[in-house]
């Protein structure tokens, strides 16, 4: 097995498996940290669930990889189409969470109500975050091209599976580039710009408002449950670009089909380990933004530390004094009975 494969495993594992910790890590925040549970911050949840559902994805899909042989690596294996089945749905998921909660805080602020009981708003969410990649995912996998790349270029991807390519004059066919736009580029492209367009209007519109009210902050925009702190989500597109940008750039390396460049070949081996770290990484890029970065969560980890110790300690202090109590009572019964017999 060569050094360059080890390395992208390595990275791709480490990554992902950070990127589980750090999401199961903001679910529970989300869960035991009542100012956290906003409607924003549920929205934020789903898109956690799905970028865990990536991360596990791609650690599956390494992990298989790293157990084929040479000619194995270039075929399709149950596992490897159940992983294409899971990341593909996940990622698309995960742009559409994201796309809901940019349009989301911008109906927050421009109309200054909440949307919480609003149940036909409720549904069209759920059907952009669930159904919609559901269904194309779904669709896909009927057709049979979820799986892994024949050539071992790993055309869009690291180690893991997406879409099984067929090649016509060493390029990738027409229709299976179509096929990685639906079931994924699509959507990550239109999702950079939604989310960057809608986030700097929310920061023109905040910047705005600030001219003429000092005091202006999220927190105080009537009729919405907001947090000063959530104004952190304009940094989500930079986020998204920052994890994403690798693989959508090695993607159009690979639809251009000029493998006889050189200088493109020798970018696209460097992208690769940035592809790996990234691709998998946003559930734990959003908990250092919205969970580590914010001094108020923090302060309450700090809260709930603290209290878990004190608890210890008094169970300690607790399950010691009834050692001793025991004890000192065995000792007395011990003496009576021996002056009775005496």
């Amino acid at each position: 097995m060569s050094l360059e494969i080890l390395s992208q495993a390595s990275i791709t594992l480490i990554s992902a498996s950070l990127s589980v910790i750090g999401g199961l890590a903001l679910l529970l925040t989300y869960v035991k940290i009542p100012i956290f549970q906003t409607s924003v911050h549920r929205l934020l949840v789903f898109l956690t669930i799905a970028d865990i559902l990536t991360a596990f994805g791609y650690i599956i899909g390494t992990v298989n990889f790293l157990t084929l042989n040479d000619d194995q690596r270039n075929t399709t294996d149950p596992m490897c189409e159940a992983q294409s089945f899971i990341t593909t749905f996940s990622s698309l998921s995960s742009f559409g969470w994201t796309s809901v909660i940019a349009i989301h805080l911008y109906l927050l602020i421009r109309s200054h109500r909440n949307f919480e009981k609003d149940r036909l708003v409720k549904a069209w969410y759920f059907t952009i975050g669930w159904i919609f990649p559901a269904t194309i995912t779904t669709v896909v996998l009927a057709i049979k091209k979820l799986g892994r790349d024949t050539h071992g270029q790993q055309a869009g991807t690291g180690l893991w599976c997406w879409i099984k390519l067929d090649y016509k004059d060493n390029r990738i066919h027409p229709s299976d580039i179509r096929l990685m736009f639906i079931s994924g580029k699509l959507w990550e492209i239109l999702t950079y710009v939604l989310s960057f367009s809608v986030y700097m209007l929310l920061k023109i519109t905040t910047f705005l408002e600030r001219q003429r009210n000092s005091n202006y902050s999220w927190g105080r925009v009537k009729g919405t449950d907001l947090r000063d702190e959530d104004e952190r989500f304009c940094f989500t597109w930079l986020i998204l670009y920052l994890l994403r940008l690798w693989g959508t750039i090695r993607f159009f390396f690979a639809i251009s089909g000029d493998g006889s460049n050189q200088k493109i070949t020798n970018a696209d081996n460097i992208l690769k380990y940035f592809h790996c770290a990234g691709d998998c990484a946003q559930a734990l890029g959003n908990f250092l933004l919205f969970c580590v970065f914010d001094k108020n969560i923090r302060k309450k980890y700090g809260e709930i530390f603290c209290r878990y110790r004190y608890d210890r300690n008094q169970n300690v202090l607790l399950n010691t004094s009834e050692s001793t109590n025991y004890q000192t009572t065995f000792r007395i019964k011990r003496k009576e009975n021996d002056a009775m017999l005496m």
